[in-house]
Protein backbone atom coordinates (compact mmCIF):
# COMPACT_ATOMS: atom_id res chain seq x y z
CA UNK A 1 0.00 0.00 0.00
CA UNK A 2 1.43 3.54 -1.26
CA UNK A 3 2.36 5.53 1.93
CA UNK A 4 -0.67 8.14 1.70
CA UNK A 5 -2.79 5.54 1.20
CA UNK A 6 -5.77 5.35 4.42
CA UNK A 7 -5.12 2.22 5.95
CA UNK A 8 -8.45 -0.16 6.86
CA UNK A 9 -7.69 0.14 10.36
CA UNK A 10 -8.37 4.25 9.56
CA UNK A 11 -10.95 3.67 7.17
CA UNK A 12 -13.31 1.68 9.36
CA UNK A 13 -12.90 4.44 11.85
CA UNK A 14 -14.01 7.34 9.92
CA UNK A 15 -16.67 5.14 8.45
CA UNK A 16 -17.99 4.41 11.56
CA UNK A 17 -17.56 7.68 13.15
CA UNK A 18 -19.75 8.97 10.68
CA UNK A 19 -22.60 6.46 11.28
CA UNK A 20 -21.82 5.21 7.68
CA UNK A 21 -23.35 8.53 6.36
CA UNK A 22 -21.73 10.80 4.04
CA UNK A 23 -20.04 13.89 6.02
CA UNK A 24 -21.58 16.45 3.72
CA UNK A 25 -24.00 18.57 5.62
CA UNK A 26 -25.79 18.67 2.49
CA UNK A 27 -26.36 15.11 1.85
CA UNK A 28 -25.92 12.82 4.47
CA UNK A 29 -26.80 9.85 2.79
CA UNK A 30 -26.42 6.52 3.98
CA UNK A 31 -23.31 4.78 2.62
CA UNK A 32 -24.09 1.00 2.88
CA UNK A 33 -26.69 -0.96 1.02
CA UNK A 34 -28.09 -4.66 0.59
CA UNK A 35 -26.07 -7.06 -1.01
CA UNK A 36 -26.70 -10.05 -2.87
CA UNK A 37 -24.95 -12.24 -0.17
CA UNK A 38 -27.64 -12.13 3.15
CA UNK A 39 -24.86 -11.69 5.21
CA UNK A 40 -22.98 -9.05 3.59
CA UNK A 41 -23.54 -5.29 3.11
CA UNK A 42 -22.08 -3.14 -0.07
CA UNK A 43 -20.49 -0.26 1.40
CA UNK A 44 -20.98 2.68 -0.91
CA UNK A 45 -19.07 5.46 1.21
CA UNK A 46 -15.66 6.22 0.80
CA UNK A 47 -12.85 7.77 2.36
CA UNK A 48 -11.59 10.64 1.11
CA UNK A 49 -8.11 12.67 1.60
CA UNK A 50 -8.79 16.30 3.32
CA UNK A 51 -5.54 17.30 1.77
CA UNK A 52 -4.55 15.16 -1.37
CA UNK A 53 -2.24 12.47 -1.03
CA UNK A 54 -0.36 12.89 -4.01
CA UNK A 55 1.62 15.49 -5.78
CA UNK A 56 -0.94 17.00 -8.74
CA UNK A 57 -4.38 15.91 -6.25
CA UNK A 58 -6.62 18.61 -5.14
CA UNK A 59 -5.64 20.05 -2.26
CA UNK A 60 -2.01 18.33 -1.69
CA UNK A 61 -0.14 20.08 0.56
CA UNK A 62 3.31 19.92 0.13
CA UNK A 63 4.71 20.59 3.46
CA UNK A 64 3.41 17.28 4.78
CA UNK A 65 4.69 13.84 5.21
CA UNK A 66 3.07 11.02 3.29
CA UNK A 67 2.34 9.64 6.62
CA UNK A 68 0.76 13.00 7.76
CA UNK A 69 -1.30 12.26 4.37
CA UNK A 70 -2.34 8.98 5.37
CA UNK A 71 -3.51 9.46 8.91
CA UNK A 72 -7.20 9.97 10.05
CA UNK A 73 -7.09 13.72 11.12
CA UNK A 74 -6.50 14.10 7.27
CA UNK A 75 -9.50 11.98 6.09
CA UNK A 76 -13.33 12.51 5.64
CA UNK A 77 -15.98 10.00 5.42
CA UNK A 78 -18.29 11.16 1.93
CA UNK A 79 -20.33 8.64 0.08
CA UNK A 80 -18.88 8.47 -3.99
CA UNK A 81 -20.68 11.33 -5.27
CA UNK A 82 -19.42 13.70 -2.81
CA UNK A 83 -16.15 12.20 -3.15
CA UNK A 84 -16.37 13.40 -6.43
CA UNK A 85 -17.52 16.73 -5.84
CA UNK A 86 -15.02 17.70 -3.95
CA UNK A 87 -11.96 16.45 -6.28
CA UNK A 88 -13.80 19.21 -9.23
CA UNK A 89 -13.88 22.82 -7.52
CA UNK A 90 -10.60 22.72 -5.40
CA UNK A 91 -11.80 26.53 -4.68
CA UNK A 92 -14.48 26.30 -3.19
CA UNK A 93 -14.34 23.02 -1.54
CA UNK A 94 -11.34 24.08 0.72
CA UNK A 95 -9.74 22.10 3.20
CA UNK A 96 -10.94 24.33 5.68
CA UNK A 97 -14.61 23.47 4.66
CA UNK A 98 -13.99 19.87 4.61
CA UNK A 99 -12.52 20.10 8.26
CA UNK A 100 -15.83 21.61 8.89
CA UNK A 101 -17.86 19.84 7.33
CA UNK A 102 -16.26 16.34 9.21
CA UNK A 103 -16.34 18.61 12.80
CA UNK A 104 -19.98 19.30 11.90
CA UNK A 105 -21.18 15.80 11.13
CA UNK A 106 -19.25 14.10 13.90
CA UNK A 107 -21.51 16.67 16.28
CA UNK A 108 -24.88 15.67 14.36
CA UNK A 109 -23.91 11.84 14.67
CA UNK A 110 -22.79 12.31 18.74
CA UNK A 111 -26.07 14.67 19.45
CA UNK A 112 -28.46 13.33 16.99
CA UNK A 113 -27.99 10.12 16.33
CA UNK A 114 -25.95 8.66 19.56
CA UNK A 115 -27.41 7.51 22.58
CA UNK A 116 -27.58 9.12 25.86
CA UNK A 117 -24.09 8.50 26.52
CA UNK A 118 -22.80 9.58 23.26
CA UNK A 119 -24.86 12.81 23.84
CA UNK A 120 -22.59 13.49 27.29
CA UNK A 121 -19.59 12.55 25.16
CA UNK A 122 -20.95 14.85 22.57
CA UNK A 123 -21.19 17.87 25.38
CA UNK A 124 -17.77 17.44 26.53
CA UNK A 125 -16.13 17.37 23.65
CA UNK A 126 -17.81 20.71 22.73
CA UNK A 127 -17.09 22.35 26.24
CA UNK A 128 -13.39 20.68 25.63
CA UNK A 129 -13.15 22.62 22.17
CA UNK A 130 -15.17 25.23 22.98
CA UNK A 131 -11.89 27.11 23.88
CA UNK A 132 -11.00 26.52 20.30
CA UNK A 133 -13.47 28.07 18.72
CA UNK A 134 -11.73 30.61 16.21
CA UNK A 135 -8.26 28.35 15.63
CA UNK A 136 -8.11 26.33 12.21
CA UNK A 137 -9.75 23.48 11.93
CA UNK A 138 -6.60 21.20 12.06
CA UNK A 139 -6.16 22.15 15.82
CA UNK A 140 -9.55 20.82 16.84
CA UNK A 141 -9.45 17.38 14.63
CA UNK A 142 -5.50 16.59 16.27
CA UNK A 143 -7.52 17.44 19.46
CA UNK A 144 -10.17 15.39 18.64
CA UNK A 145 -8.53 12.25 16.83
CA UNK A 146 -5.29 12.34 18.82
CA UNK A 147 -2.80 10.26 15.87
CA UNK A 148 0.46 9.87 16.72
CA UNK A 149 2.94 12.21 18.35
CA UNK A 150 -0.52 14.47 18.11
CA UNK A 151 1.04 16.62 20.97
CA UNK A 152 3.87 17.92 18.72
CA UNK A 153 1.90 18.36 16.37
CA UNK A 154 -0.72 20.34 18.10
CA UNK A 155 2.04 22.74 19.73
CA UNK A 156 3.26 23.37 15.84
CA UNK A 157 -0.40 24.57 14.58
CA UNK A 158 -0.90 26.40 17.59
CA UNK A 159 2.51 28.33 17.57
CA UNK A 160 2.09 28.95 13.80
CA UNK A 161 -1.55 30.25 14.29
CA UNK A 162 -0.88 32.37 17.51
CA UNK A 163 2.36 34.13 16.45
CA UNK A 164 1.93 34.47 12.69
CA UNK A 165 0.85 38.15 13.24
CA UNK A 166 3.43 39.13 15.82
CA UNK A 167 6.25 37.60 13.61
CA UNK A 168 4.69 39.61 10.85
CA UNK A 169 4.80 42.86 12.72
CA UNK A 170 7.70 42.60 13.93
CA UNK A 171 9.34 42.49 9.72
CA UNK A 172 6.98 45.06 8.96
CA UNK A 173 8.36 47.68 11.36
CA UNK A 174 11.42 46.37 10.36
CA UNK A 175 10.89 46.96 6.37
CA UNK A 176 9.06 50.52 7.25
CA UNK A 177 5.61 49.49 6.07
CA UNK A 178 3.43 50.96 8.69
CA UNK A 179 3.26 54.13 10.26
CA UNK A 180 2.84 54.76 14.28
CA UNK A 181 2.13 57.41 16.54
CA UNK A 182 5.75 59.27 17.03
CA UNK A 183 6.79 59.51 20.79
CA UNK A 184 9.23 62.36 20.98
CA UNK A 185 11.48 62.33 23.86
CA UNK A 186 12.92 65.52 25.30
CA UNK A 187 16.86 66.54 26.36
CA UNK A 188 15.64 66.50 30.27
CA UNK A 189 14.20 62.70 29.65
CA UNK A 190 16.68 61.04 26.96
CA UNK A 191 18.24 59.37 30.09
CA UNK A 192 16.00 57.83 31.86
CA UNK A 193 14.35 56.51 28.68
CA UNK A 194 17.61 54.97 27.51
CA UNK A 195 17.92 53.36 31.17
CA UNK A 196 14.62 51.82 30.78
CA UNK A 197 15.13 50.50 27.15
CA UNK A 198 18.24 48.98 28.26
CA UNK A 199 16.34 47.56 31.03
CA UNK A 200 13.63 46.46 29.50
CA UNK A 201 15.76 44.68 26.69
CA UNK A 202 18.04 42.67 29.29
CA UNK A 203 14.71 41.70 30.58
CA UNK A 204 12.67 40.58 27.55
CA UNK A 205 14.85 37.77 27.02
CA UNK A 206 14.73 36.01 30.46
CA UNK A 207 11.74 34.31 29.94
CA UNK A 208 12.15 32.46 27.17
CA UNK A 209 13.99 29.33 28.39
CA UNK A 210 11.50 28.38 31.23
CA UNK A 211 8.36 29.03 28.51
CA UNK A 212 10.32 26.41 26.52
CA UNK A 213 10.61 23.96 29.22
CA UNK A 214 7.03 24.90 30.31
CA UNK A 215 5.84 23.75 26.53
CA UNK A 216 8.26 20.73 27.26
CA UNK A 217 6.35 19.98 29.98
CA UNK A 218 3.14 19.65 29.07
CA UNK A 219 3.73 17.00 26.36
CA UNK A 220 3.49 14.66 28.63
CA UNK A 221 6.54 12.89 30.30
CA UNK A 222 7.46 9.52 28.69
CA UNK A 223 4.95 7.02 27.87
CA UNK A 224 2.23 9.40 29.47
CA UNK A 225 -0.05 11.55 27.14
CA UNK A 226 0.03 15.41 27.01
CA UNK A 227 -2.26 17.38 28.50
CA UNK A 228 -4.48 19.65 25.99
CA UNK A 229 -4.87 22.41 28.19
CA UNK A 230 -1.42 22.76 28.80
CA UNK A 231 -0.40 22.80 25.96
CA UNK A 232 -2.45 25.10 24.77
CA UNK A 233 -1.36 27.41 27.99
CA UNK A 234 2.47 27.31 27.59
CA UNK A 235 1.72 28.30 23.87
CA UNK A 236 -0.38 31.03 24.81
CA UNK A 237 2.39 32.00 27.27
CA UNK A 238 4.76 32.30 24.33
CA UNK A 239 2.14 34.27 22.12
CA UNK A 240 2.21 37.06 24.74
CA UNK A 241 5.91 37.00 24.98
CA UNK A 242 6.48 37.41 21.44
CA UNK A 243 3.73 39.72 21.10
CA UNK A 244 5.63 42.29 24.45
CA UNK A 245 8.83 42.17 22.00
CA UNK A 246 6.67 43.14 18.89
CA UNK A 247 5.22 45.77 21.01
CA UNK A 248 9.00 46.56 22.63
CA UNK A 249 10.23 47.14 18.70
CA UNK A 250 7.54 49.44 18.38
CA UNK A 251 8.48 51.50 20.89
CA UNK A 252 11.79 52.15 19.59
CA UNK A 253 11.00 52.64 15.89
CA UNK A 254 8.16 55.37 16.65
CA UNK A 255 10.73 56.77 19.33
CA UNK A 256 12.06 60.90 18.09
CA UNK A 257 15.22 61.02 20.83
CA UNK A 258 17.32 63.76 20.74
CA UNK A 259 20.34 63.98 18.15
CA UNK A 260 23.38 62.66 20.88
CA UNK A 261 20.99 59.71 21.59
CA UNK A 262 20.28 58.68 17.61
CA UNK A 263 23.03 55.73 17.49
CA UNK A 264 22.06 54.45 20.91
CA UNK A 265 18.34 53.74 19.59
CA UNK A 266 19.51 52.39 16.34
CA UNK A 267 21.88 50.06 18.15
CA UNK A 268 18.30 49.02 20.02
CA UNK A 269 16.23 48.33 17.25
CA UNK A 270 15.88 44.67 15.89
CA UNK A 271 18.82 43.68 19.08
CA UNK A 272 16.14 41.77 20.77
CA UNK A 273 13.53 40.60 17.95
CA UNK A 274 15.96 39.59 15.69
CA UNK A 275 16.66 36.95 18.06
CA UNK A 276 13.04 36.13 19.80
CA UNK A 277 12.79 35.64 15.96
CA UNK A 278 14.34 32.44 15.91
CA UNK A 279 11.45 31.10 17.98
CA UNK A 280 9.42 30.85 14.60
CA UNK A 281 11.44 27.47 13.93
CA UNK A 282 10.22 25.86 16.79
CA UNK A 283 6.95 24.24 14.70
CA UNK A 284 9.60 23.29 12.29
CA UNK A 285 11.35 21.30 15.09
CA UNK A 286 7.99 20.07 16.17
CA UNK A 287 7.05 18.77 12.89
CA UNK A 288 10.66 16.82 12.60
CA UNK A 289 9.81 15.30 15.60
CA UNK A 290 6.33 14.06 14.26
CA UNK A 291 8.13 13.27 11.44
CA UNK A 292 10.26 10.72 13.77
CA UNK A 293 7.91 8.96 15.87
CA UNK A 294 5.81 8.00 12.77
CA UNK A 295 9.07 5.96 11.72
CA UNK A 296 10.53 3.31 13.78
CA UNK A 297 13.11 4.33 15.93
CA UNK A 298 15.53 2.59 18.33
CA UNK A 299 14.06 4.13 21.28
CA UNK A 300 12.78 2.25 24.89
CA UNK A 301 11.15 3.32 28.01
CA UNK A 302 14.97 2.29 29.60
CA UNK A 303 16.99 4.07 26.73
CA UNK A 304 14.52 6.73 24.84
CA UNK A 305 15.93 9.18 22.04
CA UNK A 306 16.55 12.66 22.74
CA UNK A 307 16.13 15.47 20.81
CA UNK A 308 17.97 18.31 21.37
CA UNK A 309 17.53 21.69 20.11
CA UNK A 310 19.71 24.80 20.50
CA UNK A 311 18.33 28.24 20.15
CA UNK A 312 21.06 30.38 20.79
CA UNK A 313 20.20 34.35 21.82
CA UNK A 314 22.86 36.61 21.46
CA UNK A 315 24.12 40.33 21.19
CA UNK A 316 25.42 41.15 17.80
CA UNK A 317 29.81 41.68 17.00
CA UNK A 318 30.70 44.27 19.44
CA UNK A 319 27.25 45.48 20.29
CA UNK A 320 28.69 45.85 23.87
CA UNK A 321 31.17 48.12 22.80
CA UNK A 322 29.68 50.26 20.28
CA UNK A 323 26.75 50.72 23.06
CA UNK A 324 29.32 51.44 25.99
CA UNK A 325 31.16 53.87 23.42
CA UNK A 326 27.66 55.80 22.94
CA UNK A 327 26.73 55.81 26.28
CA UNK A 328 29.74 57.83 27.18
CA UNK A 329 29.14 60.09 24.66
CA UNK A 330 25.31 60.74 25.97
CA UNK A 331 26.67 61.36 29.65
CA UNK A 332 28.81 63.75 28.61
CA UNK A 333 26.67 65.27 26.79
CA UNK A 334 24.42 65.43 29.77
CA UNK A 335 26.99 65.89 32.38
CA UNK A 336 24.17 67.84 34.51
CA UNK A 337 21.65 65.04 34.30
CA UNK A 338 21.47 62.20 36.63
CA UNK A 339 23.70 59.67 35.46
CA UNK A 340 24.13 56.43 37.89
CA UNK A 341 27.09 55.40 36.00
CA UNK A 342 25.61 52.90 33.47
CA UNK A 343 26.74 49.36 32.26
CA UNK A 344 25.41 47.80 29.88
CA UNK A 345 23.83 44.27 30.60
CA UNK A 346 25.02 41.58 28.00
CA UNK A 347 21.47 40.21 26.46
CA UNK A 348 23.18 36.59 25.78
CA UNK A 349 21.82 33.33 27.21
CA UNK A 350 21.13 29.65 25.59
CA UNK A 351 17.60 28.41 25.34
CA UNK A 352 17.29 24.52 24.74
CA UNK A 353 14.55 22.78 23.65
CA UNK A 354 14.88 19.44 24.96
CA UNK A 355 12.41 16.41 24.12
CA UNK A 356 12.50 12.32 24.63
CA UNK A 357 11.33 10.27 22.21
CA UNK A 358 10.22 6.50 23.16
Amino acid sequence: MPAPDFNSKSIDILAKRASFRCSNPDCRTLTFAPNSESDKATVIGEAAHIHGARPKSKRYCVDMTDHDRAEITNGIWLCRNCHKLIDTDEKRYSAELLFAWREKHERFVLSELGNSSDKLLSEQQELLLSAFAHYPPIVRRLIIDKPTAWEFHLAAELLRHLNASHFRKIRDLRDGLYIGKTDYVDDDEIIGWVEHRLHDASNIGLPAEKLLSKLTQSFGEQGIAGDVEEIHHACLLLRDYISKVANYEEILYFSKVPDQAENILELLKDTVSSQVEKLEQIPDYLDEIVSILQKEHSGTVDDPVVIQKTIVFELPRNWGKKMNREIAKLSRSYSGSRNNGWMVIAIFFVTILLLSIL
